[in-house]
């Protein structure tokens, strides 16, 4: 399990793509890592990437249909009051991704760098 959490965490810190992905690693390197309860400061981070994440998926998941039909020119046979309503299912989950509060990447990367350290999984150079 340790390799597995020392891949990961590498990974993590190799990877500058996909917030979304990048938000996943966190969580579960979190899972993982954590030996009690986070501080605070962590702990609330962690929950605002949870909401983030759960946030971004329900949006994926409302775009979705919308953009297959687009693709595929159907968007004519569809009642004009149910493609406003998809619309605007849009807007708000476009609107609540948007009002999520700030979360410090850097601060939840070092956390798990410091736990990893801690289990000794990771060890880190000094320089003198």
């Amino acid at each position: 399990m340790d390799r597995l959490i020392k891949e990961n965490l590498e990974a993590l810190l190799q990877d500058a793509s996909h917030s979304k992905r990048l938000g996943r690693r966190i969580i579960n390197l979190a899972g993982f890592l954590s030996s009690g309860e986070p501080p605070a400061t962590i702990r609330e981070q962690l929950n605002r990437l949870s909401r983030l994440l759960i946030q971004q998926d329900a949006f994926d998941a409302l775009l979705e249909p919308v953009t297959l039909m687009a693709r595929a020119g159907l968007t004519h046979l569809i009642d004009v009051h149910a493609i406003q309503s998809m619309i605007s299912s849009l807007e708000e989950s476009r609107k609540a991704i948007r009002e999520t509060e700030d979360i410090n990447y850097a601060e939840l990367i070092a956390w798990l760098v410091k736990q990893a350290q801690t289990r000794k999984i990771i060890r880190l150079k000094t320089i003198d």
